[in-house]
Order: structure tokens, then C-alpha cells, then sequence
């Protein structure tokens, strides 16, 4: 089970897209920037989603301060669209928290699950 703890903007989005993404093989909870933070320090969850309009700025700013720069990493910002390798790198890179604009949240938050189930297999 791959636990997410959500933030930011549309959060009820981002967890309908993380559950249908991911089925029986993940938890998404609904959140705060800063409580999700602190449940992946303390080991309660495993990943954390957040958007915003911009997809870097108040998705992730209080996870760079709490969990580190090296940690966390913006998949979409607005006006881009997320690119599946990109993804595939950060993942690999071992990224904990993904920041995406809120526009990009239906094909961003899919690839972020996906390719984390595929590297947890």
C-alpha cells in the first residue's frame, strides 16, 4: 500500500485522480501542506501531491523548508504539460513530494502514481 497525503489547490481532485490511478494498491488523504509534511517525516505516508496555480510555488514551498530542496520537484508548471520520462527520472531520484498546476492535475497526478507503483513492484 503507497500512502499520499494531498495539499493545495483542488485537493478532492488530486484524490479521486489518485485513487482511480492507483485502485486498491494505494490511501490518499486529504491534508495540509504542512501536516503532510510532517506524516512523511514521521513515516505515516510515503508521497505527497500538491497543486497550485503556478505548480511550484504553494504546492511545494512549506515541503522544500520541511522535508528539503533535493526531495521535492514541480512535474507541471502552468502553461507545460508533464512529460512521462520526467517523471520517470524524479521517482527514480527518489522525489517524496510532487507539486503539478492545477491544470495539469488530470494527466500529472496518473503518471506520478503509475510510475510509482511500477518502481515499488
Amino acid at each position: 500500500m503507497v500512502r499520499f497525503v494531498i495539499g493545495g489547490l483542488e485537493k478532492n481532485q488530486i484524490k479521486q485522480e489518485i485513487e482511480k490511478a492507483g485502485g486498491d494498491q494505494v490511501e490518499a488523504v486529504v491534508s495540509t501542506d504542512f501536516e503532510g509534511a510532517k506524516k512523511i517525516k514521521a513515516n505515516e505516508a510515503d508521497y505527497y501531491i500538491g497543486a497550485c496555480n503556478s505548480g511550484g510555488g504553494a504546492a511545494l514551498s512549506v515541503l522544500i523548508g520541511i522535508l528539503g530542496y533535493n526531495n521535492c520537484s514541480t512535474v507541471a508548471k502552468a502553461g507545460g504539460r508533464p512529460k512521462q520520462e520526467t517523471i520517470e527520472k524524479l521517482v527514480k531520484e527518489g522525489k517524496l513530494a510532487f507539486g503539478t498546476a492545477v491544470e495539469s492535475i488530470d494527466t500529472a497526478v496518473p503518471m506520478i502514481v503509475e510510475e510509482i507503483l511500477k518502481n515499488r513492484g
